[in-house]
């Protein structure tokens, strides 16, 4: 009787048990399809556009292109359209002329390109013109080709702002200066911006007190930026007197070495562009300046001169957005704004 009686309660135990588990897996099922009906279609929610435009450059991680970038893209998408990043967060690297291409082939209907003067810049460019593709140019400019418009900066204009800061470090002795330059033929902004500084101090009295000098640092490898200015400033040559860095990589790249170096105080360095870093090291004098250029505008610029060429079959041949140059007898307005947009 005793073995009876507790087969029977092990008996009523399973069964509750079973029971349970079924309720729970039939209440998980309807909650589960509860939630399917409650989710958008992928047709509602996928977001459709008129136009289709692309941004093609060739540093894709590159702040200053990001941020023009963000501001076209931003314009574009108020006016109902989308402007693609060609490139960004893929697994194959392409080139900026292979991304170029891409653009073309896909028919887009407008292309943003960071250029250059090269030959087979130019035939793309000409190609996307035959093909109906309008091409505005960004940062850097390509004069031979049927682009539309050129949104940049004063390159000559930069390269003054420079030379009036170079003046400012007026000593005794001579002082050499040092441009670090692309080790590229067909990038004719820096040229200009050398033209500009080497202008405005052989103008000044004081001209006297610089020599001037280039430095064409690789780009062939992944680190060949890095590894150029890290071989200079970690030698046992004494650095020059003052460095001029012409775009944010260099910038950055030189801050580093002299702080990984302890070189820091022995030039004075003068950057391009900003970002957390450069406007820290300005903050603590390892910095002497930067000089920056309105990204927002360039990238208000881009959106306005390819509608004004879609509109009206024409646009202003070129659109220049606002310098500034960046000390430390300003930087802290930068930091504030920089505190505020995060």
């Amino acid at each position: 009787m005793m073995n009876l009686k507790n087969n029977r309660q092990i008996t009523y135990i399973v069964t509750i048990c079973l029971s349970v588990m079924v309720i729970a897996t039939i209440l998980s099922i309807v909650f589960f399809r509860y939630q399917l009906k409650t989710l958008p279609a992928a047709s509602q929610s996928a977001p459709s556009f008129e136009r289709h435009y692309a941004f093609v450059c060739s540093k894709a991680r590159d702040n200053f292109n990001n941020a023009v970038y963000e501001a076209a893209s931003e314009a574009f998408l108020s006016d109902g359209d989308y402007l693609e990043f060609m490139g960004r967060n893929l697994n194959t690297q392409y080139t900026r002329n292979e991304l170029l291409e891409i653009a073309i082939d896909a028919k887009v209907d407008g292309i943003i390109l960071e250029a250059d003067e090269s030959e087979e810049v130019t035939k793309l460019i000409n190609r996307a013109n035959s093909e109906g593709i309008p091409v505005i140019t960004m940062g850097s400019d390509n004069t031979s080709s049927g682009r539309k418009s050129f949104v940049g900066f004063g390159y000559y204009d930069v390269g003054q702002n420079y030379g009036k800061e170079i003046l400012k470090q007026i000593k005794d002795e001579p002082q050499t200066v040092l441009i670090l330059m692309k080790q590229d033929t067909d990038n004719t902004g820096q040229n200009t911006i050398f033209q500009g500084i080497r202008d405005t101090l052989n103008k000044s009295e004081s001209s006297k007190y610089f020599r001037l000098g280039t430095m064409a640092v690789s780009e062939t490898s992944t680190f060949g930026a890095e590894e150029s200015i890290s071989s200079l400033i970690m030698s046992d040559e004494p650095l020059p007197d003052i460095m001029i860095c012409l775009n944010e990589l260099y910038t950055t790249c030189a801050l580093q070495a002299l702080v990984d170096y302890n070189r820091v105080g022995e030039t004075d360095l003068y950057g391009f562009y900003t970002n957390n870093t450069i406007l820290q090291d300005i903050s603590k004098n390892i910095l002497s300046a930067t000089v920056t250029v309105d990204t927002k505008q360039m990238g208000r610029y881009c959106f306005d001169a390819m509608r004004e060429y879609e509109r009206y079959g024409f646009v202003n041949e070129y659109m220049p957005a606002d310098i500034e140059v960046i000390t430390a007898d300003n930087v802290s307005k930068y930091l504030e704004k920089e505190a505020a947009d995060e």
